[in-house]
């Protein structure tokens, strides 16, 4: 899963909870594509019926060695990232081949565009749990 975005430098982040984190977002997206305008519907909405089930996620994230804060703050990227993604791929109308878009705009693949974005945020948080130091989420010191 991980492997295609380049080998992995040392971390503290163990690689089956990268493994969690990754399939945990694709899930989300994948339900939110279930339904026509899936993400518009959960934009916004409180989680107050599922937080025994995001209790559990941020304890295995925790017990994995990330800092609860850092935990928390992933999670929330996650899903907001999710959610927006999933908001433009569902609006996307199937425009006409880029014929109104300059020669030199990229034309990204939704599920393209989002695995990239999930490797920015997992990078992140690696980079963030590895600091020297960091035992909680509290920005560190300039």
């Amino acid at each position: 899963m991980w492997t295609h975005q380049g080998p992995l430098r040392s971390s503290t982040v163990p690689r089956r909870s990268k493994a969690w984190f990754l399939e945990n977002s694709r899930s989300f997206r994948r339900t939110l594509l279930m339904r026509r305008d899936g993400a518009r519907l959960h934009a916004g909405s409180p989680p107050t019926g599922d937080l025994d089930r995001i209790r559990r996620k941020m304890a295995f994230l925790v017990s994995s060695g990330v800092p609860e804060r850092d935990a928390q703050m992933a999670m929330l990227a996650a899903s907001r990232f999710t959610v927006g993604c999933v908001l433009e791929e569902q609006a996307d109308t199937g425009a006409p081949d880029g014929e109104d878009l300059p020669d030199d705009f990229p034309v990204i693949a939704h599920e393209e565009a989002f695995e990239a974005g999930l490797a920015l945020i997992l990078g992140g948080l690696d980079q963030r749990s590895a600091a020297p130091g960091r035992t909680s989420g509290a920005p560190s010191p300039t």
